[in-house]
């Protein structure tokens, strides 16, 4: 669940992208969100594949019943993308047709730079502070915010004549 749904009920376009990005994770992984502790540093899925990223051990996170029929540029690609729909700061996720475009090798993927620790302390801590008086107030988030950032033709991508899976059978 997006952070700002699950801290504010703020749901956008761009809640869709991580829950898509959340999703694309476990696909790969084999694994759900929550199913089991994997490593002592991470009980999430997403807390474990940004772990694995500022190791550079991102291909841990392949389920290893796929060895070795999967092609490890397609596998990093899908990675990094999830991660990329994963950041903690809204604004900074892509538009979905930006991910369908790098997902099908249309547009290259974008450099990820995870700053989630920071992100989520300072999230907690402006939770902590609206909430603790009561009244609910609403707060202002550090990000430009919009309650749409997108146009249908970025929500609604009409591509019939998409050369995607002619060059994935190549």
């Amino acid at each position: 669940m997006a952070p700002e749904y699950a801290m504010r009920g703020y749901l956008t376009d761009k809640a869709d992208v991580y829950s898509f990005g959340v999703v694309l994770l476990e696909v790969i992984s084999g694994r759900t969100n929550t199913s089991i502790k994997i490593k002592e540093d991470a009980f999430y899925l997403l807390d474990w594949a940004n772990s694995l990223k500022e190791k550079g051990n991102l291909m841990e996170l392949v389920d290893p019943r796929l060895e070795p029929k999967f092609n490890r540029g397609e596998v990093m690609t899908a990675i990094n993308v999830a991660l990329l729909c994963t950041n903690t700061v809204a604004a900074e996720r892509p538009a979905m047709s930006a991910v369908v475009s790098m997902l099908e090798g249309r547009a290259g993927v974008q450099e990820f730079v995870s700053d989630s620790n920071v992100s989520n302390e300072n999230m907690k801590h402006k939770e902590t502070t609206t909430t603790q008086d009561g009244r609910g107030q609403s707060i202002s988030m550090d990000v430009p915010w919009t309650a749409s950032s997108a146009s249908t033709a970025d929500l609604y991508p009409i591509t019939v004549d998409t050369d995607y899976w002619e060059k994935r059978d190549q």
